[in-house]
C-alpha cells in the first residue's frame, strides 16, 4: 500500500461521518470508525464480506450491515447515487434512516471502487429526489425492521389489513402451545406460517414436521403418524433439534378417519397429555374447516380439536398493496445467489403484474420474478424479461369475454342440487331424519349441519318407525 493511500485512509477513518469502500466485487475493503459507530460492529468483522442488494438483513450475521452497505446495480455505470438506507446498530438494536451517497471511483491503476458516504436524510422541502426503485427497496426495508422490532418475523412481509390481522394472531400463537388451523387458497404461504409460528416460539428449536395428508400414500401417512405418536415424550432428547416440536398436517381434511380417530384417542391418554407438552400441532386447509366436518370427512371432536385457533390467511388477490413488496423480495431472494444483482423492476412492468388476477398467489408471483430474473440482462427488469407463461395468462384475462356467463358457478349449482336432494329424502322418509340421513348415506351429525346450513326446518322425528 502506498503512502498516499496510507495517508487516504488515515484521513477516511478520522473523518466525522461514516465512511466505507467496496470493491468491484462488491466486498468491504475499508470501514471507518464513523461506520463502526453507526453499526455497532468493530471493521474486522466486516472487511471482506460481500454487500448484495437485499433488504432481507435477517438472513446472515451481519446481514443487517452489508445490506445497509450495498448499493444499487447503477453505481458501476453512473458516477454518483443517493439511496435511503436503514441502518441498525447490533449493539443497541436502534434503527437509524439515513441517506447513502454512492459514488464509483477508480483507482490509479485502474481498477473500480464504491465509496460510501452515509448522511442524515435532509429535511429540506422539496425532500431529496430518489428513483422509484430505491424507494420501493427502502420501503421494504423499512418494513421488515418494524416487523422484526414488533413480533421478529421479518420473513414475513404484512401492510395489509387482513396480514397484519394474521400476524397478530401469529404473534399470540406462538406464546402458547395452543393447536392452529391455516385456512386459504394453494399458494398463499400457508406453510411458511406454519413455520413462522414455530420457529418463533420457545419450542423453536426442535425439528418442523410436515406431513402432507394429500400428496403422500395413505400407507405412508399411517406410518408417519404411528412413529410419531410411539416415542417417548417423558425422555429428555440431548439434540433439541432430533426431537419434534410441531406436527403440521398439509390438507388435513384427507387424513384418513382411522388416523383422526387414533390421533383422538392418543391425545386423551397419558402419552397425548406428555406429547402436547412437547409439541404443537397445526393443520392447513384450502377450505372451510366446517365444510369437511358436515361431508362426513372430519370427526367433529377433530374438527375441534384441531380448530382451537383458526387463522384465515388471504389471497394475493386481496392483499394488493403488498404486491410491490413481495415482487421486490422476490427479486432480492434471487440477488442473494449472489450471481446477478437485480435493483427492481421497471414501471411498465409494475403495471402488467398489478393488472394479472395471480391464481396461483405467493407461488406463482415467485416463479415469474425467479424466471424474469434470470432473462434480465440489465440492472432492472423489463418487460421483455417475464416469462412466457405469464405474458399468456395476462393476455388471456384481457381477452376473456366482458358478457355475463351463461353457467351458473359450480358451488351454487351443487348447493341447490344438495338441498332439493335432502328436502326429497325427508319427503320420502316423511320427516323422520335417521330414515333420511340412511337415504342419503349421511350421519345424523352431517344431516343436521346440512339442514342448518340450507336453513331447512330441524323438526322431525329422530327415531325409527
Amino acid at each position: 500500500m502506498s503512502k498516499r493511500r496510507l495517508r487516504i485512509d488515515v484521513a477516511f477513518d478520522n473523518a466525522t461521518e461514516a465512511l466505507f469502500v467496496l470493491d468491484a466485487k462488491r466486498r468491504v475493503v475499508f470501514f471507518n470508525k464513523g461506520c463502526v459507530e453507526l453499526c455497532g460492529c468493530p471493521a474486522e468483522d466486516v472487511l471482506g464480506l460481500p454487500c448484495l442488494f437485499t433488504s432481507d438483513t435477517g438472513i446472515t450475521p451481519l446481514g443487517t450491515v452489508t445490506g445497509a452497505l450495498a448499493p444499487p446495480d447503477e453505481i458501476f455505470s453512473e458516477e454518483v447515487l443517493a439511496v435511503p438506507k436503514y441502518f441498525v446498530n447490533r449493539q443497541t438494536g436502534q434503527s437509524l434512516a439515513k441517506l447513502v451517497n454512492f459514488h464509483r471511483i477508480c483507482s490509479d491503476e485502474g481498477d473500480t471502487y464504491v465509496l460510501g458516504i452515509v448522511i442524515d436524510v435532509p429535511k429540506a422541502k422539496p425532500p431529496i429526489e430518489v428513483s422509484m426503485l430505491t424507494q420501493v427497496h427502502a420501503e421494504l426495508g423499512a418494513l421488515r425492521h418494524a416487523l422484526r422490532q414488533r413480533y421478529r418475523l421479518n420473513s414475513i412481509v404484512a401492510k395489509s389489513a387482513a396480514m397484519l390481522r394474521v400476524l397478530e394472531q401469529i404473534n399470540a400463537a406462538r406464546q402458547s402451545l395452543v393447536s392452529v388451523a391455516l385456512i386459504g387458497e394453494a399458494g398463499v404461504g400457508k406453510e411458511h406460517v406454519a413455520r413462522a409460528i414455530h420457529y418463533e416460539s420457545e419450542h423453536g428449536s426442535k425439528a418442523f414436521v410436515p406431513i402432507d395428508c394429500q400428496q403422500l400414500p395413505p400407507d405412508e401417512v399411517r406410518s408417519s403418524i404411528e412413529r410419531l405418536l410411539g416415542s417417548d415424550w417423558n425422555e429428555i432428547t440431548p439434540v433439541s433439534a432430533l426431537h419434534p416440536g410441531c406436527l403440521y398436517l398439509q390438507h388435513v381434511e384427507a387424513l384418513p378417519r382411522e388416523l383422526q380417530q387414533r390421533l383422538l384417542d392418543f391425545l386423551a391418554g397419558d402419552s397425548g397429555r406428555a406429547f402436547r407438552q412437547h409439541v404443537r400441532l397445526i393443520v392447513s386447509s384450502e377450505r372451510d374447516l366446517a365444510e369437511a366436518v358436515a361431508a362426513d370427512r372430519l370427526i367433529e371432536s377433530f374438527y375441534y380439536q384441531v380448530t382451537s385457533l383458526q387463522i384465515a390467511v388471504p389471497s394475493l388477490r386481496k392483499r394488493l398493496e403488498e404486491l410491490r413488496l413481495f415482487a421486490q423480495h422476490f427479486v432480492e431472494e434471487s440477488n442473494r445467489a449472489g450471481g446477478k444483482q437485480i435493483t427492481g423492476i421497471s414501471a411498465d412492468v409494475w403495471t402488467q403484474l398489478e393488472e394479472y388476477s395471480w391464481p396461483g398467489n405467493l407461488d406463482e408471483l415467485r416463479e415469474v420474478i425467479v424466471a424474469a430474473h434470470s432473462n434480465c440482462k440489465g440492472s432492472v427488469i423489463a418487460a421483455s424479461d417475464l416469462p412466457l407463461r405469464f405474458r399468456s395468462g395476462l393476455d388471456a384475462e384481457s381477452l376473456s369475454p366482458s358478457t355475463p356467463s351463461l353457467f351458473e358457478p359450480l358451488s351454487s349449482l351443487l348447493q341447490r342440487v344438495e338441498r332439493q336432494h335432502v328436502e326429497a329424502a325427508l319427503q320420502q322418509a316423511k320427516g323422520n331424519k335417521m330414515n333420511a340421513a340412511k337415504l342419503l348415506g349421511l350421519s345424523r351429525v352431517a344431516l343436521n349441519s346440512r339442514l342448518e346450513a340450507f336453513g331447512l326446518s330441524s323438526d322431525g322425528s329422530d327415531s325409527e318407525t
